[in-house]
């Protein structure tokens, strides 16, 4: 019977070792006594060793090597340290690093566990451990791809969003928080794509990025679009994105959006550089026309004014041929009207700069004109801001300015409104801004931005050479401000003239009608 039990308990034991040699994992069975009760065929073909090597011996000498205890080596000891924490918990696992003899760094993943006898109590610790520095190495560079990954998305000037099937955010680097406003935790936490892109808007794009109709499927050409800041305002962006697949399974979708306002900033600036160009170009050619004709047009001019002049004065008793002589007189006044007017244009400096104030200069030109049958019937607003600082401009030239707005103001409204003249002074800008609004029926949409072009007016034949405000628009430029027209939706027009506090006088140009200069 005793023999009978004995085999029995003997090839319990083979079978165990069987089922040990057959472990990927290192096995090590170790006595309370820390003697080695046994180790699997894993254990033996890692560390080079056969089985009589281990038979008899202490675990840290098999184990690690050593010739002193754990402890003593300054290593854990599981059966004296942690004893109690493996019975209470059942198991317990670590992971180890330690070096080995080539210099390299190894990782263990350790796990041990107590075996009971019959009666509760420890008599043996297993244990299991193996090797994973491979896959400790992998993870160390996948986490510092990862990091160089989120660095390079959070560096990024353009915004980047990482979305996934239902829109929620998952990734929302730095360049989004500053286009939006929005802070990566406000949209990770509680927002969701909609919060600035419009819904809409994103299914049409994920419908295009799902079809190869309108470029490579999956992807995304660049769009141009607006999305929504925290604040409400709508940036002009481009987009550029793709649908992110696993295993050909849609799981999200990447974008890309470019802040567009710099670009279509620079485009406009490039664009007013080439009105500017043509405006420069088409008064060239005005005066290099009025170049070669004014003189010519001055002399007849002023002889058919001279024998025009003696007619009328010999034809006092003869009203009605009076009346022809005077209508000649007038015409050829008007002509040599036109011919000042373009040479005054061509005027590339300002004259005679002085200090004044700008509630002088708007009485003077109001003066000229007050007292004239076009304004009898016009009720003049003026509210002046008090005590702003002294100018520095040419008064004639800016008394012509002002002159020539408040007239075109009195012909919009027909001789019959009011007209409101303000006057301010920025301290923050260092501009004085003076606003002239009437009451008429203000300038169709169309035409707004013509009416500084040359010869453009809006007055009838006979009335306007179209030269006024081009010629006011030059001289505010040459005092280094700027004029501009606004027309409210109650209706009437309103000029703001923006001039410097601190005039510089402009760089002396070549006039534009050469051969003039004495004119």
């Amino acid at each position: 019977m005793a023999n009978e039990q004995q085999r029995h308990e003997e090839n319990n034991k083979k079978h165990t070792q069987e089922i040990l040699d057959s472990l990927p994992y290192r096995i090590m069975v170790v006595n309370m006594d820390k003697t080695v009760d046994t180790v699997n065929q894993t254990f033996l073909n890692e560390y080079g060793l056969t089985k009589k090597d281990v038979q008899g011996k202490l675990c840290y000498e098999v184990r690690h090597g050593l010739k002193r205890p754990c402890k003593e080596a300054g290593n854990i000891c599981y059966i004296e340290d942690r004893l109690e924490e493996i019975i209470e918990k059942g198991i317990f696992s670590t992971i180890t690093e330690s070096t080995d003899d080539n210099g390299e760094t190894r990782f263990d993943v350790i796990t041990i566990a107590p075996i009971f006898d019959e009666n509760g109590k420890v008599v043996k610790i297993l244990e299991a451990s193996r090797d994973v520095s491979d896959r400790i190495r992998l993870e160390h560079k996948a986490q510092q791809s990862n990091t160089f990954l989120q660095n390079v998305i959070q560096s990024a000037v353009d915004g980047i969003v990482v979305v996934d099937t239902k829109g929620n955010v998952l990734i929302f680097n730095e360049g989004m928080e500053k286009l939006t406003g929005y802070s990566v935790d406000e949209i990770i936490s509680s927002g969701h794509i909609t919060s600035f892109y419009d819904i809409d808007t994103a299914k049409e794009n994920m419908k295009r990025m799902r079809s190869d109709k309108y470029g490579p499927l999956g992807k995304l050409n660049p769009t141009s679009m607006t999305i929504t800041t925290k604040d409400g305002e709508e940036i002009p962006v481009t987009l550029t994105a793709s649908i992110i697949s696993i295993e050909g399974k849609e799981i999200g979708s990447v974008g890309v959006f470019t802040d567009m306002r710099e670009i279509l900033k620079m485009r406009k600036d490039l664009e007013e550089a080439h009105l500017q160009l043509v405006q420069s170009e088409k008064i060239a050619s005005v005066g290099r026309m009025a170049a070669g004709v004014a003189h010519e047009i001055n002399n007849p001019l002023s002889g058919i004014l001279l024998y025009a002049e003696l007619l009328r004065d010999n034809l006092k008793n003869d009203p009605q041929n009076l009346s022809d002589a005077q209508e000649i007189i007038d015409q050829t006044l008007r002509c040599k009207k036109i011919v000042a007017d373009l040479l005054e244009f061509s005027r590339q400096t300002v004259g005679n700069v002085t200090s004044l104030h700008l509630e002088d200069l708007i009485d003077k030109s109001l003066n000229i004109l007050i007292n004239q049958a076009l304004f009898q019937d016009i009720a003049v607003k003026r509210d002046i801001a008090p005590e702003m600082p002294v100018m520095a401009g040419d008064m004639g030239q800016l008394q012509q300015v002002f002159t020539n707005l408040f007239i075109n103001a009195a012909d919009a409204m027909g001789g019959k409104g009011e007209l409101s003249i303000k006057a301010r002074f920025d301290q923050e800008k260092d501009l004085f801004f003076v606003t002239v609004s009437d009451t008429g029926p203000g300038i169709p949409a169309e035409l707004r931005e013509k009416i500084f072009d040359i010869f453009f007016s809006t007055k009838p034949v006979g009335r306007g050479t179209g030269l006024g405000l081009s010629i006011s628009q030059n001289i505010v430029k040459l005092h280094g401000g700027r004029i501009s027209v606004e027309c409210p939706s109650r209706g009437g027009t309103s000029f703001v003239v923006e001039l410097p506090l601190g005039f510089i006088g402009q760089p002396v140009e070549e006039p534009v009608f050469v051969g003039l200069d004495d004119e």
